[in-house]
């Protein structure tokens, strides 16, 4: 039975990030309060080749993002509906003769799969499978972080008004940094930046977006740092609404957590994030930031969740 979405307006909790190799739903993304918890890799972690032209099994744990967005019966413009990041295993299995797809996430109430005659397009990089109100993504970037979207159209009724709620659930599969030799050099990531939402009910679902950015891990502290800027479409015209610093000591599993926070905007959030692949040749980082009552808005329920993958 479908569960449904809220209005999240409290900031997503900091949970473990773990990956490890192992062999039509609704949901809501309600993530639990573990915000002491360090990220940490599971032991027995193993690298999978994520090249999407093999057979693979994998799950991660608290590395999944759920979104969502409405528009109302008859209606013509999709706003943004809630967010958040959430802990829990997610699971994925690629087969490839014959072929099938299964996707597992804590958001989910069943695992779903999808066969071969339901794919859509693939490469070495991107698979991709739909059918009637479901869609689902396999994406390698670089080739040591895997990114899962999982999509599915429901009938929703937001505020005594009827319509449908598009769900994403998004799930992040990674390997494990395997050497030990210390940071000598300063690494620098670059890549692309997701991010979706704004204010429930009101932001459009194509006004939110982030540029590609940099982030640096640092020799002489084995800090990682960089910074996420958030832009928002207002009268046609690209406005920045988040300017957001990050700064973290990447620890002994080669994860990091943080907060940060932007007073101009009056918004504060989490982070979590890990190095991938053997030799830290990629880096990965889930966000969540929301707005901050004040006198002005006693009830601001502004809230932006995102990703960032980024090569060496």
């Amino acid at each position: 039975m479908l569960r449904k979405y809220a209005l999240f307006v409290g900031v997503a909790a900091i949970g473990a990030l773990v990956t490890s190799c192992g062999g039509g739903n609704g949901g809501t993304p309600t993530p639990t309060d573990t915000s002491t918890a360090t990220p940490t890799p599971t032991p027995s972690a193993t690298t999978v080749d994520f090249s999407l032209t093999q057979d693979f099994s994998t799950q991660s744990v608290n590395a999944n993002l759920a979104l969502a967005w409405f528009m109302a019966t008859g209606g013509t413009t999709e706003t943004f509906n809630g967010g958040a990041r959430v802990n829990g295993i997610s699971t994925i299995a690629l087969a490839l003769s014959p072929e099938s797809v299964t996707f597992n996430n804590p958001d989910l109430t069943a695992a779903v799969t999808f066969a071969g005659s339901e794919l859509v397009s693939s490469s070495s990089t991107l698979r991709s499978y739909a059918r009637t109100d479901e869609s689902l993504q396999l994406s390698v970037p670089f080739g040591n972080t895997l990114q899962v979207t999982y999509e599915q159209s429901l009938p929703f009724t937001r505020a005594s008004v009827d319509g449908t709620l598009r769900a994403r659930k998004v799930a992040f599969f990674f390997n494990p940094v395997t050497t030990t030799s210390d940071i000598t050099t300063d690494l620098t990531y670059t890549g692309t930046v997701q991010v979706a939402g704004g204010d429930p009910g009101t932001t459009l679902s194509d006004a939110i977006s982030s540029p590609t950015t940099t982030f640096t891990v640092q020799a002489s502290d084995e800090h990682v740092v960089g910074t996420l800027m958030i832009y928002e479409l207002v009268n046609n015209v690209s406005t920045l609404i988040a300017t957001l610093p990050v700064d973290a000591v990447v620890n002994s599993t080669s994860t990091f957590s943080g907060t940060f926070a932007d007073t101009t905007h009056n918004l504060s959030g989490s982070f979590v994030g890990s190095l991938t692949g053997a030799n830290r040749d990629e880096l990965f980082i889930l966000f969540s930031v929301s707005g901050n009552a004040d006198a002005s808005d006693s009830t601001d329920d502004r809230r932006y969740v995102g990703s960032f993958i980024g090569s060496n």
